[in-house]
């Protein structure tokens, strides 16, 4: 027999063994199958495992596929398609009927395609994310997740009376932020939103916040510690606090390249030597440097 001949009934017998292990495969195999290769990027296989899945399985297996193809029509294909997926969600959620955490769940990923969509549908979006909200259970720390996309549309546009409505806004949920993996997001967010207001008590307090919640990143510790130096150096005239501050730089990041300066200009501070050696004289100009640091 020819060797093509061989090769081509090899290939084929490979094809049919894959085929049949699949066709044996439960609709739950199936669908950590289908997870697996989402994660690992290959999202067409992945799709094509969803809309398997999907054909056979019932219950939460089956929104699980559901959930997948949206996903994947929303997040990753080729030009990221929120319109294409607003349809699919909609599906979905007609099926999770009142189980809260699906159904919160999907409220938020519509809400999503709405605050993406060109023009932005800002109003939809966040009337969902309250529906969301609202639906979540209160233990679900999709809550949390949900409040901080909900919060993020406050700073959509450049409009100064919509970023200080966010910022009221978001004092609803501190409580529920404290303790939590997303407080020091949540406090970086309010401290977003203080800056583009010029409201430089907020924005300390804010900062503050966010540093005691505790950052990982060194760069964004970095960033907090020395914008709050500044920040009561310049704009609030609390010369201690910003000798702390400073201080706090120094010992929790040593490798900065603002440690050397941080020590030297604390022992100004405590010195009583309001213009530095080593910074331009204080006045709110100085401050315009230091708004390039964003946590």
């Amino acid at each position: 027999m020819p060797r093509n001949r061989i090769a081509i009934i090899l290939a084929l017998s490979f094809v049919a063994a894959v085929c049949a292990a699949n066709a044996q495969e439960s609709p739950t195999d199936q669908l950590a199958l289908a997870w697996r290769e989402y994660g690992l990027q290959a999202f067409s296989t992945a799709n094509d495992l969803f809309a398997d899945v999907a054909e056979t399985a019932q219950g939460e297996t089956r929104w699980q596929a559901l959930l997948g193809q949206a996903q994947i029509v929303h997040y990753q294909m080729p030009g990221r398609d929120p319109e294409e997926a607003i349809p699919l969600y909609k599906a979905l959620l007609a099926e999770v009927g009142d189980k809260a955490e699906w159904r919160g769940q999907v409220l938020a990923r519509l809400a999503d395609c709405h605050a993406e969509l060109v023009p932005v549908q800002i109003d939809k979006a966040r009337e969902l994310y309250r529906e969301a909200l609202v639906t979540l259970p209160a233990t679900s720390l999709m809550v949390q997740e949900t409040a901080l996309r909900f919060l993020a549309t406050y700073l959509q546009r450049p409009d100064r009376a919509e970023i200080a409505r966010g910022l009221k806004v978001s004092d609803e949920f501190a409580e529920q932020m404290a303790g939590t993996p997303f407080a020091s997001v949540f406090h970086g967010l309010r401290a977003e939103m203080a800056f583009f207001t010029d409201n430089y008590r907020a924005l300390a307090a804010a900062l503050d916040q966010q540093y005691r919640a505790g950052i990982n990143n060194v760069s964004v510790k970095e960033g907090v510690l020395f914008r709050l130096a500044r920040l009561y150096e310049v704009e609030l005239g609390d010369y201690v606090k910003a000798e702390a501050y400073y201080r706090q730089l120094a010992r929790e990041v040593p490798s900065s390249r603002k440690a050397h300066f941080a020590i030297l200009r604390a022992d100004e501070l405590k010195a009583g030597k309001l213009d530095s050696d080593y910074a331009p004289p204080l006045s709110p100009q100085v401050e315009d440097a230091t708004r390039k640091e964003q946590p």
